[in-house]
């Protein structure tokens, strides 16, 4: 008898390889700093081959970089820093690296450039970490990731499957903690203490929320100085075109003004040089032609038109 087909072995995951350990607290001191940036790269080495292996397809990116950029638009328009960024791989001693899909560091640059964020040399671990799920399993983001989240003290961890539009998130305790409690829906929110922001999904992305008001996208934004400037070009075209109407009603009631002197004057038998006409049909002083007028009603003579009131 041919005995049954095995199943394969199952693969280790990531976060089990010896290469993308980081040394702990007491041997990353004793190292020198050529060797310290000789252990980095070692890791980052190691993590760009599951990297290059992954395929995480339009959706996970999307909502991967549209939470970030929306994350760091909104602290940054209010003045506050906080360091955000995507797939950085994060460094706590004696543990496997991580390399969040999003990760937020409260009250720190938000311009700091590093290739890494090691706990050791920032003397701080994160403070949020946001995945994304979707060809992934659920194992990894919704059991294995709570635990390991959690025993790193990182305060926050949300997950959003980007298939079943599902929005968890977990918070620790106390400071000390390391077992997550799950943050409970308000109303159809998740409330982020770290990020004083309120999570939801709408339209089938993850979106936040300050005090209840929706955090605009940079494309939202975009939309409403269009709007904004759109607005002002078509009240400018509005008031120029409101100035010429204005400057063509004038030049109506003067040429109507000086048509009205040179009848009344033909009419009365008040002979009008020409220069006395010219000055008539060129004058623009609307007032003027009004007391010109006037005169001409009762002048006995054309000059006494034009005679000083």
């Amino acid at each position: 008898m041919s005995s049954p087909p095995t199943r394969p072995a199952k693969p280790p995951r990531v976060w089990d390889d010896p290469r993308i350990v980081m040394p702990d607290e007491a041997a990353w001191e004793r190292l020198s700093p050529s060797e310290r940036d000789a252990a980095e790269e070692k890791i980052l080495g190691a993590l760009s081959e599951y990297r290059e292996a992954m395929s995480e397809g339009v959706r996970h990116f999307r909502a991967k970089t549209g939470a970030a950029a929306d994350l760091d638009g909104h602290f940054r328009r209010a003045g506050r820093d906080v360091f955000t960024a995507c797939e950085l791989g994060v460094l706590y001693p004696g543990e496997a690296a991580i390399v969040p899909d999003v990760l937020a560091v409260m009250d720190c640059d938000p311009d700091l450039e590093v290739d890494t964020w090691n706990v050791a040399v920032q003397k701080r671990g994160i403070d949020l970490v946001y995945e994304v799920r979707n060809q992934g399993k659920k194992h990894k983001d919704l059991v294995e990731n709570v635990v390991d989240y959690a025993r790193l003290r990182i305060p926050e961890y949300f997950s959003f499957d980007v298939r079943s539009k599902v929005l968890r998130g977990w918070h620790l305790p106390t400071p000390r903690s390391r077992v997550y409690q799950p943050i409970l829906p308000q109303g159809g929110y998740l409330a982020s203490g770290v990020l004083a922001l309120e999570l939801a999904v709408i339209d089938g992305r993850v979106r936040f929320f300050a005090s209840g008001a929706l955090v605009p996208t940079t494309g939202e934004l975009i939309a409403r100085l269009q709007e904004m400037v759109d607005r002002t070009q078509l009240a400018a075209n509005e008031s120029q075109q409101a100035a010429a109407a204005a400057t063509d009603r004038a030049a109506r009631l003067t040429a109507s003004l000086a048509t009205s002197i040179l009848r009344v004057c033909e009419r009365r038998g008040l002979s009008l040089d020409d220069r006395q006409r010219a000055r008539v049909i060129a004058e623009d002083d609307g007032d003027r032609l009004a007391g010109w007028l006037d005169r001409a009603l009762v002048a006995e003579a054309s000059d006494d038109v034009f005679a000083d009131a």
